[in-house]
């Protein structure tokens, strides 16, 4: 357990946001730290004036961490599976709006085909889903294009592309396209920040030379376009989120300079084979 503290806080780079990820109180997180380094005489963290550090010890502690914790969750599922051989379980890990743009129908299609396995969803945000499959709390996770990481497996399931949604009366409204640059006055309703998707709007504005003036965050895209329709600022969305919703208060404009392809990906580790359970889920994936 101490372990595992540490290389949550480590990995945070803040005591808070660890106690939020793991479920304790912040001092009996601070307190299990204390007795890990007292254990190992040795200092771990250090506060600098660019916050928590991890010092060179604690780097070589770090890694065994990871290790010895990413074993101890392996053989415990594979401890699990033999005590209850009758009960498969997937664990898969699903952003909120993927589930309705893609996956409600390949869930929909895989509980009928394998009713044997027990599918596991775990609805978070996609900056969260990857850490969780790479810490092995997850078979299989959804995460939004473009995606690097060595140490997993990606495979495209869905392409589309991010519209300027704009209400009906907007100066904007009739325009078929936009450039960004266009948009740099204009108020923005946004994702929340630990969505995968807000950095990726993010980096386009800067990409066209500026940063957006956000007047409004939410995890709801149902309210970014409410907002939007009702005139409170403009949003960017994939483009059949915005379809679900009544045409006549919005209009959906394709933007450009550059451009915004969106896309979903599955991942898992490359360094741990798959399940057939999570084969057949791999497989019933197909790209669109």
């Amino acid at each position: 357990m101490q372990l595992e503290y540490f290389a949550q806080v480590a990995e945070q780079k803040s005591f808070t946001r660890a106690a939020e990820k793991l479920f304790v109180s912040q001092p009996a997180l601070s307190k299990s730290i204390q007795a890990l380094e007292k254990e190992l005489n040795t200092r771990l963290l250090e506060r600098t004036s660019q916050g928590l550090k991890v010092t060179p010890d604690g780097e070589l502690v770090l890694r065994y961490a990871r290790e010895l914790v990413d074993y101890y969750n392996r053989r415990t599922a594979e401890m699990r599976s033999l005590l209850n051989p009758q009960r498969n379980v997937l664990r898969f890990g699903l952003p909120p709006s993927a589930g309705t743009v893609y996956f409600s129908k390949i869930i929909y299609q895989y509980v009928r085909q394998f009713p044997q396995v027990d599918l596991q969803i775990t609805e978070v945000m996609s900056k969260e889903i990857h850490g969780m499959v790479k810490n092995d709390q997850l078979d299989l996770g959804v995460v939004i294009l473009p995606f690097s990481d060595p140490d997993m497996e990606v495979k495209r399931v869905y392409a589309s592309e991010a519209m300027l949604v704009v209400n009906r009366d907007h100066p904007l409204a009739r325009r078929r396209e936009v450039c960004f640059s266009e948009l740099r006055d204009e108020p923005f309703l946004t994702v929340s920040k630990n969505y995968m998707y807000y950095d990726q709007v993010l980096s386009r504005c800067q990409e066209a030379g500026f940063t957006p003036h956000i007047v409004f965050q939410t995890s709801q895209w149902d309210i970014l376009l409410e907002m939007a329709a009702e005139g409170n600022g403009v949003t960017i969305l994939e483009k059949s989120l915005v379809t679900r919703m009544s045409r006549d208060r919005l209009r959906c404009i394709r933007l450009t300079q550059p451009e915004f392809p969106w896309a979903l990906g599955l991942i898992h580790r490359r360094d741990k084979p798959m399940s057939p359970d999570a084969k057949a889920f791999w497989t019933l994936c197909a790209p669109v």
